[in-house]
């Protein structure tokens, strides 16, 4: 029996990138639909090439959360969000229900939480569910395992990488599960965290690869001997005076770089339930907003899933 399938967006992820990949649009009433008409593209991309299930969109809220409060600086250097972004974010938001797609948005959450936190809900729901988390950002790779893949879109939808363990690995030289140590010791200009002064992407990659984690590492530092994680030598040294000295730093950015799983997002598989745009709302909720060209791409009303979309 074919397991299901759950495909989880990052709202604001894919709506920004397709508001820069889209020309300006606007519909007959005036109001940008750009954004929103690249979003659909998203979706119905998803929705052709993972078939899903279930299908939940997630978004962040005004307000930050726990990441702003204890690092002022966390995503300080992202210019303000423009206005038409702004609307479009709130069609797109609107739009969703309608065509059938779970809206997830809680104050005091990031988008990513929210990601983790319906992945990991869903699991203990149905422990053989498959997920798939489209977005932009590469945060998501620290969710992926054996039962969840991330694709990640570049220079538009149909550019995506897949990325399962062993691309994550090629990549990036980590496991899904160290990448929120990667940032914090080699930093993440995406999301302005400055990592630890001296180390760099490779030093960090082969601190984690000999220690495994960043608990490990912090213990090595704190011997005597040249410890296993940093090699010997007064390049080993280094690498061990920068982790003490930063100690708390590295484990405050590790902390700002890992997704929460345990946001209160209640039951999730019944909510997410997708019946491939079934029924006359999606096509009408798309044409109200002046979509038609994506209102012709849905299936037609009775059809099965769609075959090709592109």
């Amino acid at each position: 029996m074919k397991n299901k399938t759950f495909v989880v967006i990052d709202g604001n992820s894919v709506a920004h990138r397709a508001f820069h990949a889209m020309p300006a649009l606007s519909n007959k009433k005036g109001e940008p639909v750009g954004a929103v008409h690249g979003f659909m593209l998203a979706l119905l991309r998803a929705v052709d090439d993972f078939c899903p299930d279930y299908i939940a969109v997630c978004f962040d809220t005004k307000g930050g959360t726990f990441r702003n409060k204890e690092f002022a600086d966390y995503k300080a250097q992202r210019p303000a969000t423009p206005p038409d972004i702004i609307s479009q974010l709130a069609s797109i938001q609107k739009l969703l229900p309608e065509l059938g797609a779970a809206v997830f948005a809680r104050e005091g959450f990031e988008a990513d939480d929210l990601i983790a936190s319906v992945i990991a809900t869903a699991k203990k729901e149905q422990p053989d569910v498959i997920f798939y988390i489209l977005t932009g950002d590469h945060d998501s790779l620290q969710l992926v395992d054996g039962r969840v893949k991330a694709f990640i879109i570049n220079r538009g939808i149909k550019n995506a990488t897949l990325y399962d363990a062993a691309k994550v690995k090629e990549v990036f030289g980590v496991v899904p599960g160290q990448i929120p140590a990667l940032k914090a010791l080699a930093g993440d200009a995406s999301d302005n965290i400055p990592g630890a002064p001296g180390i760099g992407p490779k030093a960090a990659v082969q601190i984690l690869e000999k220690c495994e984690n960043l608990e490990n590492a912090l213990v090595q530092a704190q011997k005597s001997n040249d410890g296993s994680c940093f090699g010997s030598g007064a390049r080993g040294n280094h690498l061990k005076e920068i982790i003490l000295q930063n100690r708390e730093k590295i484990l405050q950015f590790q902390k700002l770089a890992t997704m929460i799983g345990d946001a209160p997002v209640g039951p999730v598989l019944k909510k997410c339930e997708f019946t491939n745009f079934a029924g006359k709302r999606p096509r009408h909720a798309l044409l109200e907003m002046g979509l038609s060209g994506i209102a012709k791409r849905l299936p037609q009303e009775n059809a099965g899933r769609n075959g090709m979309l592109f």
